[in-house]
């Protein structure tokens, strides 16, 4: 049988321990939103490669999957690991933040690779409205007269379909809910202003479901930072909450809530893309709670990529169900590390998975690409699909993806399309022999591997994804087909996004030098210890935001 088709799994039903759901009542019920949508496609703009998927039911209890569908990205035979200290809270700019700091760490490197064409510089976009957290009722909601960003994002506001809101630096303390909408073809955005971090801070007396919570449909958050400094974790909020059909959340930073990011069945065909999500969640009597992302879906397709997800209390992606629906996943080019790390005590096997798809429901069109994972040993916790042993899912994809670490195969599989994949750790499940267009290895890499993300979203962002398991003090990583001759760029560690940059100044063309392991790694809000021992990367991996004035090219050779 040839492995590249769909053919029957009969995957074995082998129970590991893993993070069960903390919900199983459907969100949607409780706030009374409707669980039906529209299937308008929700593009991902280029260069990534979007990915449909069939529409299945409707509906959701609390758990979901991802499952996803390649963008384009260059992996080469290099890596720069690192690991650094605490990004304090958590968003990234627009892109638009100035290089700092003298050149150095470009080397032009000898022979074959295509430089990219010269520097294009990147416009800013124009805002309809501003907000600031000063902003009063009755100004103009221009930049010098700013409007609160509660009312801008009401319906009794003045934001139409297919306008856009700038944030004005600062910080927003509340609980937001954004009831706007716009249209598949006129969405409302609302967008750090270039150069500037605006944080939302739900450490304000109340309870709420969330400190951010997208009920209106086709909307997009771009480049925002969703923190709680509450300082018993307990007492948190979940960060951002969503149910709007067709909305986005971009390139924004959700760290130290209650949960991450709550992606309920509601939202049909929206997206998470190239977030930063990390430490939350909180511990429990016997074990952690709280995810960086908990999904279900049953219509249209949810598309989850280039997200980096790391430590905190629970799973990275649970997309898990016990009375909902787990249908309709694509799960692209993600990167996972040492998730649920932030469990006191230090853990090689880990206390969570890094990817969790299955539960007690099906699995089904959930696909899995060019996904990215570490850990320290061949048993760490890394990916498992299906849960238990008696549920019959209907179908998986895994292509592309390079996990270091433990993957599980639980329940029973009608179809299966498996390879292209590099396991490099124990399997428990499947057996290589059924599907051997894929490389196994019970052992961690022995070869430095760099992975670059060109961001579909912001010009100028690129995510590097180092494996150094060389111990280089420094990696080079090629960069000619991505960052134009004379670029100013700046590179941080996504443990310290918005201290100094580990590396600015000028690129001279050939690879980058990527210093590895010179920060600690970002500890939990209110937990100082919460990252020790085996829970850090040190210079073994590490995970870089590479920013630039000029814009940065997607490169046309891709290898994983």
């Amino acid at each position: 049988m040839n492995p590249r088709s769909p053919l029957f799994l009969a995957l074995a039903g082998l129970l590991l321990v893993a993070c069960g759901g903390d919900r199983t009542d459907d969100p949607s019920a409780a706030s009374g939103v409707s669980t039906a949508g529209p299937t308008g496609a929700s593009a991902s703009g280029a260069p990534s490669a979007d990915v449909s998927g069939t529409p299945g039911d409707a509906d959701a209890t609390t758990d979901g999957s991802a499952l996803g569908s390649g963008a384009g990205s260059a992996s080469v035979e290099s890596g720069p690991s690192g690991t650094g200290a605490g990004p304090e809270s958590g968003g990234q700019g627009s892109g638009s933040g100035e290089p700092t700091g003298s050149g150095e760490g470009s080397e032009p490197s000898p022979g074959g690779s295509s430089a990219a064409p010269a520097c294009a510089p990147i416009a800013a976009p124009v805002a309809d409205w501003y907000a600031a957290p000063d902003g009063q009722v009755g100004a103009a909601g221009t930049r010098a007269d700013p409007l609160p960003l509660a009312l801008l994002f009401s319906t009794q506001g003045p934001v139409a379909p297919g306008e856009r809101v700038h944030l004005l630096g600062g910080t927003y303390a509340g609980h937001f809910e954004v009831t706007v909408a716009g249209t598949s073809a006129a969405p409302v955005v609302f967008a750090a202003a270039p150069g500037e971090r605006a944080i939302l801070d739900s450490n304000v007396p109340g309870e709420a479901e969330g400190g951010l919570i997208l009920r209106g449909g086709n909307v997009e958050v771009h480049d925002l930072v969703v923190t709680s400094t509450s300082p018993v974790r307990g007492q948190r909020q979940s960060g951002v909450v969503i149910y709007g059909p067709r909305t986005r959340l971009i390139n924004s930073v959700v760290h130290d809530t209650a949960q991450g990011v709550s992606f309920w069945t509601p939202a049909v065909d929206a997206e998470l893309y190239g977030n930063i999500i990390y430490h939350n969640g909180f511990t429990g009597p016997t074990r952690g709670h709280g995810h960086a992302i908990y999904t279900q879906n049953r219509e249209g397709t949810k598309r989850i990529a280039r997200n980096i997800l790391f430590f905190g209390y629970g799973t990275g992606l649970h997309a898990y169900t016990e009375g909902g629906h787990l249908q309709g996943f694509d799960i692209v080019e993600n990167v996972w590390f040492r998730t649920g790390a932030s469990v006191p005590g230090s853990s090689t096997v880990g206390e969570s998975d890094g990817c969790l798809v299955g539960g007690l429901q099906p699995v089904a069109r959930a696909r899995l690409v060019g996904n990215l994972s570490w850990g320290p040993a061949p048993h760490s916790r890394s990916l498992r699909v299906g849960w238990g042993g008696s549920v019959q899912n209907e179908d998986i994809t895994l292509i592309d993806n390079f996990l270091v670490g433990h993957f599980s195969a639980q329940g029973h599989w009608r179809s299966g399309t498996i390879h292209g994949n590099a396991f490099h750790g124990t399997i428990v499940g499947m057996e290589p022999e059924v599907y051997p267009d894929n490389d196994y290895a019970e052992a961690l890499p022995t070869t430095n591997r760099s992975v670059v993300h060109v961001n579909a979203h912001d010009p100028g962002r690129a995510e590097l994804v180092v494996y150094n398991p060389e111990g280089l003090e420094e990696v080079e990583v090629p960069l000619a087909d991505v960052l134009p001759v004379g670029a100013e760029y700046t590179l941080h560690s996504v443990m310290d996004l918005f201290g100094s940059p580990l590396r600015s100044g000028t690129f001279a063309g050939g690879s980058l030098r990527v210093p590895m392991g010179t920060l600690p790694p970002v500890q939990a809000l209110g937990d100082p210890a919460s990252i020790e021992g085996a829970d850090d990367p040190g210079a073994a991996f590490g995970v870089f935001v590479l920013r630039s004035r000029c814009a940065l090219w997607e490169p046309e050779e891709r290898e994983r």
